[in-house]
């Protein structure tokens, strides 16, 4: 978090780098949203909000996602001025689809479909999508890191200290046997 973020800058080839602090120069939006459904966030059902923006002076497109919103909420509408865009690269979200599943570029799906958004919207393409490192209410900001679960790191940790527990007590017994008198 400490370390500024760089503009984005277009080059051939690019793999996809993860958790990279970024900044989009001259940022506006270039189509629809597209609502991606089945995103679960502290155990709720919702959808994250993603959208096709241009930025910089060459016009590349980037997938900015601008956060998570509850199911049954109505989608907002909101300026892009409202929009700081400034996030972290991650990979284009990847969802277990079934036979009957929306992909698609435009409104609610259940996968993006990357051919279409980029026929649709020609130009120099990143990888991946930007997630916003603060989300334009009423949207929610969607964790790059896995939130800390304290339940699941102090049980890690219980058990680790009952099997050094163990370990040690049977140490202490086969040294104690080794060291009998007969």
């Amino acid at each position: 978090m400490s370390v500024a973020p760089v503009d984005l800058v277009y080059r051939e080839a690019e793999p996809p780098p993860e958790f990279t602090r970024v900044r989009l120069s001259r940022a506006e939006p270039a189509g629809p949203v597209i609502e991606l459904r089945n995103s679960f966030m502290a155990g709720q059902a919702g959808r994250r909000i993603l959208q096709p923006w241009r930025q910089g002076d060459d016009r590349s497109l980037v997938l900015l996602d601008l956060g998570w919103l509850v199911d049954g909420a109505p989608l907002p509408a909101f300026r892009p001025e409202q929009v700081q865009a400034q996030g972290y690269r991650m990979p284009t979200p990847r969802h277990f689809v079934l036979s009957g599943a929306v992909k698609g570029a435009e409104g609610p799906v259940d996968a993006v479909d990357e051919a279409v958004l980029h026929r649709r919207y020609p130009g120099h393409w990143f990888q991946g999508v930007v997630v916003l490192e603060s989300s334009p209410e009423p949207l929610l900001h969607w964790p790059v890191v896995p939130e800390f679960m304290p339940d699941r790191h102090y049980a890690y940790a219980l058990q680790w200290f009952l099997l050094g527990v163990c370990i040690s007590g049977a140490s202490w017994l086969m040294w104690r046997r080794r060291h009998e008198i007969h």
